[in-house]
């Protein structure tokens, strides 16, 4: 068997020193940047979120509240919610919809239409004076007649998938 490796063009002694000087140092740069946005990390928000339960589908209304390390309220920020089904990403992820805010510094409001009851991770999307992406998986309960209920944070072992569609979802059929 005889292999053969593609030959590549030498470079001219005035083409190396101009890439040595020109596209070395952009590329110290570049390496450089990562580490100044990882200093940036201490400068992630406190992301509160509280969702409660209710209606058939079911609804999941949730406020995000969001702070800065030093607990003031971070205004002006877009904010997107969507939520997937761990156990089942691909068949059932809502669509991200914008925040609103509640006119309560720094807290934002969505509501979620849900596919069926069970354990979500609901994603929240950070645009604007800071960026950030976070999730929280929660377990979301059926709630008795017209009632709210909190959805509270998933365990290790909580029922991922409790099988009651809303109607219509996935034409119908049962897991």
């Amino acid at each position: 068997m005889n292999l053969s490796f593609p030959s590549f063009p030498s470079f001219p002694s005035a083409r190396l020193v101009s890439w040595a000087t020109g596209t070395l140092p952009a590329l110290a740069l570049a390496l450089t940047l990562p580490a100044s946005a990882l200093a940036q990390s201490s400068s992630r928000p406190q992301v509160g979120l509280q969702c409660v339960s209710h209606g058939s589908g079911p609804m999941l209304a949730c406020v995000v509240d969001l702070r800065r390390r030093d607990g003031s309220a971070v205004e002006g920020a877009q904010v997107m919610l969507g939520a997937l089904m761990p156990s089942m990403p691909m068949a059932h992820t809502i669509k991200p919809m914008k925040a609103a805010p509640t006119g309560k510094p720094g807290e934002y409001r969505a509501t979620l239409e849900l596919e069926m009851l069970g354990v979500w991770s609901v994603e929240v999307d950070i645009s604007g004076p800071l960026r950030d992406k976070v999730a929280r998986n929660l377990l979301v309960h059926e709630c008795p007649g017209n009632e709210r209920c909190a959805a509270t944070p998933a365990k290790p072992g909580d029922d991922v998938h409790m099988g009651r569609h809303r109607p219509g979802a996935h034409g119908g059929h049962k897991h």
